[in-house]
């Protein structure tokens, strides 16, 4: 496992044996912290696509707390397309934080986004242990 990007807000790294891109909220992000972050992890992952074709992703929101409205309405109508379109992403797990609150815009992402992508052959997993999304990630293609 290698680090790629890290700071005060977020932590990402490659897991080589999957491959795996995966990036942990560190604190409650939110507003334009959380979309910078994102698109930052997005030229990562993009970076990484050409040596690993079969990269999967996997964000941890355990911390991430809960997000504002206009960063509901980003996932949807940006980050959806950055993920699934530009970088070509085919497999995703979330892993939820016990706030349902904050669990509220991952799993209204996920369900969006399984309607958008389902055709184009998206994998997507919403989990609330790590173990367990990384199980889905080793058995799905």
């Amino acid at each position: 496992m290698g680090v790629i990007l890290e700071n005060e807000r977020v932590i990402c790294e490659l897991d080589f044996s999957i491959p795996l891109l995966k990036h942990r909220w560190l604190k409650n992000t939110n507003g334009d912290e959380f979309r910078d972050q994102l698109v930052e992890i997005q030229k990562e992952y993009l970076k990484l696509k050409p040596q690993y074709p079969n990269l999967k992703w996997l964000a941890d929101a355990t911390n991430l707390g809960e997000l504002t409205s206009e960063d509901e309405v980003w996932l949807e109508t940006k980050w959806e397309t950055l993920l699934f379109v530009e970088a070509g992403v085919k497999v995703h797990a979330v892993i939820l934080a016990d706030d349902i609150y904050a669990d509220y815009s991952m799993e209204k992402f996920k369900a969006t986004a399984d309607k958008k992508y389902q055709e184009a052959g998206v994998s997507l997993g919403v989990f609330f242990l790590l173990e367990n999304a990384l199980a889905w990630l080793n058995e799905t293609n």
